[in-house]
């Protein structure tokens, strides 16, 4: 009787060091996981992925908003693009296409065309490109009781809507993305004290109509 007692407290001993030995592969295997996840979030470029989404898409729309005076909307599909901009109250829009850029006066019903002049084409997806290469910094930062992840660059961009023409030598300049996932939600421009929160919206859903001159228009 002592034998068997002793063969089934071996046999206990052997399960529970073999259960043991699982338990410990399984949680080092789960922390492995979880720090290479994390890792691999840390190396993410959210810009870098923004630029190949929208080079991948026939069409989106991409809007920067200030406030009601002071806002930006663009939209592209197949090689065609309209801008309806807001600036300080005064609105300006422009269908480019075919290689020309159109500016519609909507009060007069005009338009006047800028032959050879698409410009502002690609707009969002240049200005994107000549971003994503440079230096940056990482960061977290609570916008309206949320709180995003940011990537920041030490440069100027066209999206911001501040008076660059009194930029001081020296001055610092940021621009800082600001990410809900790998959703684009905010752009921050930073020229020294003085700061710029502009929100972003981005769509792939644009009607063709946008890119049509009129038909009650003149040109001049």
């Amino acid at each position: 009787m002592s034998e068997m007692q002793d063969t089934g407290n071996k046999k206990k001993i052997v399960l529970i060091s073999v259960i043991a030995i699982v338990v410990v592969i399984l949680i080092a295997g789960l922390m492995w996981y979880f720090i290479s996840k994390e890792k691999s979030e840390e190396d993410i470029l959210r810009l870098n992925q923004l630029y190949e989404t929208l080079q991948s898409k026939n069409s989106y729309s991409f809007t920067t908003t200030l406030n009601d005076n002071n806002k930006m909307y663009y939209a592209t599909l197949e090689n065609k693009a309209y801008i309806d901009t807001i600036y300080k109250g005064i609105e300006s829009k422009f269908i480019i296409k075919e290689g020309n850029s159109y500016l519609l006066m909507d009060d007069a019903k005009t338009y006047y065309t800028y032959q050879n002049n698409e410009t502002d084409l690609n707009k969002v997806e240049l200005e994107l490109k000549n971003i994503k290469e440079l230096e940056h910094e990482k960061g977290d930062e609570k916008i309206e009781n949320r709180t995003y992840k940011y990537e920041e660059y030490k440069t100027l961009t066209t999206f911001t809507m501040m008076d660059t023409s009194e930029i001081k030598e020296n001055e610092e300049v940021k621009t800082r993305f600001y990410f809900k996932g790998d959703k684009l939600a905010y752009i921050k421009t930073i020229i020294g004290e003085k700061q710029e929160l502009l929100k972003v919206d981005i769509s792939y859903d644009v009607d063709n109509n946008l890119f049509e001159i009129p038909s009650d228009y003149k040109e001049m």
